[in-house]
Order: structure tokens, then sequence, then C-alpha cells
């Protein structure tokens, strides 16, 4: 009989290894693109955001791991008990960071956001749909965009 295994969130998660995760995710989405592989360039660029979102959450709030992000955003009320960091969900990760106002105000950025980047889900590993390179090819110049932003902005 086959039992799941619980994944042990205090693994690879602290600063440095989420930063140096998105910048390789990012790396990884570009070449998934150039090798005509659209739908996992795109899967990955997903992932790329949500790195770069929690090593930028940790910098802010001074926390080594996301576990202590956690506590940290709890024990100030800015995630609520019920809630985790340990999410997947891009918007949820940026209305935490003190951004979040920035970014609804500037049109291009929000725009990109909205309504390409946070389309974004894990279940795009998934996917049957095979997607076109122009569809992969806006996406991840969207990300690219996006992150910059992020990068220099919170």
């Amino acid at each position: 009989m086959w039992y799941p295994i619980k994944m042990n969130n205090n693994l690879h998660n602290g600063i440095s290894e989420l930063a140096r995760a998105s910048r390789h995710r990012f790396a990884d989405a570009r070449a998934l693109l150039d090798a005509s592989r659209w739908q996992g360039a795109m899967y990955i660029a997903g992932y790329a955001v949500e790195c770069l979102l929690k090593t930028k959450l940790m910098h802010i709030y001074r926390c080594q791991t996301l576990r202590e992000l956690e506590e940290e955003l709890q024990r100030r009320a800015i995630l609520p008990e019920a809630s985790t960091v340990f999410t997947h969900q891009l918007e949820f990760l940026l209305r935490l960071a003190p951004g979040w106002d920035r970014l609804m105000q500037n049109r291009e950025t929000r725009r990109l956001f909205s309504n390409k980047v946070n389309k974004w889900t894990p279940i795009w590993r998934y996917a049957p749909r095979q997607v076109t390179r122009d569809e992969a090819t806006e996406f991840i110049d969207s990300v690219d965009k996006v992150m910059r932003w992020i990068d220099n902005n919170i």
C-alpha cells in the first residue's frame, strides 16, 4: 500500500535558497521557451515569481525561513491564523507585501500581473492543453516585467 509523504515545510525554504531558486527557475523558463517546451516554460516561470515574492517578504520582515516569516506575519496580524505563506497564490503573497497599492497604481504592471501572471497556477503541470509559442512568449515576457517591478519596488 502506498502512503503519501507529508511535505517538510522546513526544507529548502530559506531566504538564500528561494532567491537562487527564483533566478534559476526564470532561466529554466527561458531555456524551455527556447526549446519549444512552451507549457513547461510557463509553468516554471510562475514558480520564479512565487520564489521572488517569498524572498522579498523575508527581506522586508527580516526572516530567514518561511516558517519564521509566517510566525512574524501572524504576530503582526498581517497574516490570519488560518492562512499560510506556504501557498502558490501569487496575489495573496503580493498582498502581504507593502507594494500592493503601488502595483495597483502602475497601470501597465497591474495589467500584466492581473491579466497574465496571476493566471498562473501549479495545476499547469498537469494541463493537457497545448499552448502556442506566442502565448508562452507573452507570458514569459509578462513575468519578466512583473518580476523586475517587484524587484525594484518591493
